[in-house]
């Protein structure tokens, strides 16, 4: 069984966050008072992220800007101290965070190789006996004893990470250093890091580029608001990653979105009659009566067809159908949907029309309201859902109740 070279436990990681105008002088805080060197609040950057990586596994890391990728990273990394939880290491340890954070500019490329190599850990002798190696893998042997202010960008990154990964290490952070230089380098540096791992290298990566996660990595971890909101299978792991972005780019443009009006002239705004992520839209819905007619009103014990126009940019699959007809906020008489009556849809894609058709209503008289909606596969939320929002009327003698079904008395 693969030994477990980074067991992290429970980690966390707390940051003070000040006044804009906090003082960074004397003179600044006799004009502005001390009152602004106390921090405003304290938040959590990291907390409660467990998880471990054995030898010869590579653990993807992934989220958005901000989620806490980089502290968790500097975590490990023993870079920073941790405010709960622990990381056990086993190991030698080399992270790839700031390719050049140790770089001199004034000193040489060869120069700036023995003094990162040293610092990483190595011995003089051991740094000069891979020196002709490194200066190889970086594709700098006619520039190496000029001063790295000299050089290009894509120089001093291919410089840090040859010189990164010459130590031979057992666990090996890397914080998106595999975009450095051009194609041909990149690939070079992937089959580096395939060598490190099948040698039983530990290997935790950050990156952006999800199909390089997906193609490299054993294990993808989730970032999410600092916590783990996913561990597992790549595959698995990126696609819900994947979802969520897409749920919050939709929630983003729905905030200026203008308000929806059906063909029938009723208006939709969201968060008022209208909830969801809008990646898939209900664009319209009609109300008809068993002749194809728009049905402001029925009789008790007509029938009436709720026609549901979708618009699906990107396929659905396996989505649910709702609708639901009551009266009042909370009143409902009717609520259907199609799990409930084993109708399975594959999938929705492009603008689609689908209909409920309903044969007989036995309501008792009244103004009811329609409610429907669109449902992810696990009912986790709603892709589009229109509360209370189309109404029609029930004509029959006043009754108490919300049924009226055909009756009889009958005196024995």
């Amino acid at each position: 069984m693969a030994e477990i070279r980074l067991d992290v436990r429970n980690l966390g990681k707390r940051f003070a966050r000040y006044h804009a105008e906090r003082p960074r002088t004397l003179k600044q805080m006799a004009v502005r008072g001390v009152s602004r060197l106390k921090p405003l609040d304290r938040f959590w950057a990291v907390r409660g992220v467990s998880f471990e990586v054995k030898a010869g596994v590579m653990l993807g890391v992934v989220g958005q800007n901000g989620s806490g990728k980089s502290t968790l990273l500097r975590l490990l990394g023993d870079v920073m101290r941790p405010d709960e939880g622990e990381v056990i290491r086993r190991g030698r340890l080399r992270g790839l965070l700031e390719l050049n954070s140790g770089t001199h500019p004034d000193l040489s490329g060869r120069e700036n190789i023995f003094i990162n190599g040293v610092i990483a850990g190595l011995t003089h002798r051991q740094v000069r006996a891979r020196l002709d190696e490194i200066i190889a893998f970086a594709e700098l042997e006619q520039s190496i004893d000029n001063p790295v202010r000299t050089y290009s960008a894509g120089m001093k990154l291919r410089l840090g990470f040859a010189t990164a990964i010459h130590v031979d290490p057992e666990i090996l952070l890397i914080d998106e250093a595999l975009a450095v230089g051009d194609v041909a380098f990149q690939q070079k540096c992937l089959e580096q890091i395939k060598k490190f791992r099948a040698q039983g290298c530990a290997i935790v990566l950050i990156s952006h580029d999800l199909t390089q996660i997906e193609a490299l990595c054993d294990r993808a971890l989730w970032i999410r608001r600092g916590g783990a909101a996913s561990l597992g299978d790549p595959t698995e792991v990126l696609a819900q990653y994947r979802a969520d972005m897409d749920a919050e780019a939709a929630r983003r443009a729905a905030a200026t979105m203008k308000p929806l009006v059906t063909t029938a002239g009723v208006a939709l705004n969201l968060d008022e009659n209208r909830f969801g992520t809008l990646e898939a839209q209900i664009v319209d819905v009609r109300l008809l009566d068993e002749r194809g007619s728009e049905a402001r009103a029925i009789h008790s014990g007509e029938g009436l067809v709720i026609e549901i126009t979708i618009d699906a940019p990107r396929p659905i699959e396996w989505p649910r159908l709702s609708a639901a007809i009551g009266r009042g906020p909370k009143e409902d008489c009717i609520d259907v949907n199609t799990e409930a009556d084993r109708i399975q849809v594959k999938t929705l894609s492009g603008l689609k029309k689908v209909e409920l058709r309903l044969r007989r209503l036995d309501l008792a008289a009244g103004r009811y309201d329609v409610s429907v909606g669109l449902h992810d596969a696990e009912w986790r939320f709603a892709f589009d859902y229109h509360w209370r929002a189309y109404s029609f009327d029930v004509i029959g003698s006043p009754k108490r109740g919300l049924l009226s079904p055909p009756r009889e008395w009958l005196l024995a």
